[in-house]
Order: structure tokens, then C-alpha cells, then sequence
């Protein structure tokens, strides 16, 4: 009776794994989101930011002010230059917090929820305006929210598909955005 009722759960497992696989596997070849890329190829920046010509843009939505690259690039003759900079999440919040960048200071890492009124859902890679922001990689950004539960891990968001996540180990090196309010 113990081996039938032991085989029975290790099917039923096998079968649950599998199912989880395949619609894994499914839910990648659905997702045939567009680079963004294409979608903002030949068009002005929206006219959702407010373009102060020196790099930053202010969203007429929610007021906040960004500069349009990565940090540690520069704005110079309408385009991100050189590379953008990654830190732990606790040196990219004193970089940011140090920053002289378009003539400004005050800047700070964005918090999650402000990184996210930036996601573009209908394409991918980054998933952001390109055009507003085209110095914005595919890759993971740090927010300046530590994780509630886990002293060790932040928030980030991944700008390849612009999910955000909360158990990034707050030691490794990552992107970050600069936002003033």
C-alpha cells in the first residue's frame, strides 16, 4: 500500500513539473513582444516628457525629472556617451547622491514604483522609451528600496522586459537611473 500511494505522488510530481516546464517553455514562444527599438523607430520623444534639452526630461505626469542615461554617462550632442557605471546598491545610492550631472545636483536611484511608470509593456529590450531614454540598457537597475524582509537584497528592475524584483543581493554591482523630484 506505502510503494502504491509513494509511486502515485512521484507521478503526480513528475506530471506537475513537467506541466510547469512546458508552459515555461510555452509562455516564452508566445511572448513575441517587439524590440522597442522598432516600436519608437523615427518618432520624436513623446509627448509625455517635457525635453529640458540638456539631457534631462520631465514627465508632465508625475513631475519627476530624469536624466536620460544610464549614470556614469554623459548627454552630449542629443545622445548618451560613454559607458554607464555599476555599483553595489549602497555606492550607487552615494553616487547618485553626489552626482553634479546636466548642470544639476539632488539627484537620487529612483524607487521602484517610479522606475515602473517607465515600463513599456507592448515591447522589450530595454523596455522603455528609447527614444526618451536612449542610454537605458537591458539590463537589471537598481531602485534605492532595500528589501523589507532581507536586510541583504533591494529592488531592482529588469529593463529587458521591465519586471521588477526585491531579492537582489545588495553586493553586486548593477545599473542604476538618476531621478530628482
Amino acid at each position: 500500500m506505502y510503494h502504491k500511494l509513494l509511486n502515485r505522488l512521484v507521478i503526480q510530481l513528475t506530471i506537475l513539473v513537467m506541466g510547469c516546464t512546458i508552459s515555461g517553455l510555452t509562455w516564452a514562444v508566445v511572448d513575441k513582444a517587439p524590440p522597442c527599438h522598432d516600436l519608437f523607430a523615427d518618432k520624436p520623444v513623446s509627448a509625455q516628457y517635457n525635453d529640458h534639452g540638456n539631457g534631462t526630461l520631465t514627465d508632465r505626469a508625475t513631475g519627476y525629472t530624469w536624466f536620460r542615461c544610464s549614470a556614469g554617462q554623459i548627454w552630449a550632442d542629443g545622445k548618451c556617451k560613454g559607458y554607464a557605471i555599476m555599483r553595489n546598491f549602497e555606492d550607487a545610492q552615494s553616487w547618485a547622491a553626489q552626482a553634479q550631472v546636466a548642470g544639476l545636483t539632488n539627484w537620487r536611484v529612483p524607487k521602484i514604483e517610479e522606475m515602473n511608470t517607465l515600463v513599456q509593456p507592448d515591447c522589450r529590450s530595454p523596455s522603455i522609451d528609447v527614444n526618451a531614454f536612449p542610454g537605458i540598457e537591458s539590463e537589471n537597475y537598481w531602485s534605492n528600496e532595500e528589501n523589507f524582509w532581507i536586510g541583504s537584497m533591494a529592488w531592482s528592475l529588469f529593463f529587458f522586459q521591465g519586471h521588477y524584483y526585491s531579492r537582489q543581493g545588495k553586493v553586486f554591482e548593477q545599473h542604476f537611473m538618476l531621478i530628482q523630484d
